[in-house]
């Protein structure tokens, strides 16, 4: 199990939910590469994810997420990321800090 604040949304795919994000994750010094699936996700916003780790060819260390559960941010930082991502129209990280 892995669980942390989304710092960048990498990609995501509205039609299927595949998305490759990187996590400030619990336990971990470095950003973490998580890749699942997610129907809406935002930088910010707090993950759980269960799931294996793989080493892919291209991309490296990567952890596979089986299962996704996300939370709205509850830290003043994480509510800023979440607000700047441009999941709200009309605010950017400038209005958003």
């Amino acid at each position: 199990m892995l669980a942390g604040i989304v710092e960048r949304v990498t990609f995501h795919n509205p039609e299927s939910g595949f998305a490759v994000l990187r996590v400030k994750a619990r336990g971990h010094r470095d950003l973490v590469t998580i890749v699942g699936h997610a129907a809406a996700i935002a930088a910010g916003e707090w993950i759980t994810a269960t799931g294996e780790w793989v080493n892919d060819r291209t991309h490296g260390q990567q952890f596979k997420a089986r299962f996704l559960k996300t939370s709205a941010p509850t830290t003043a930082e994480g509510i800023e990321r979440y607000l700047g991502s441009g999941m709200i129209r009309g605010i950017g990280p400038v209005y958003a800090k």
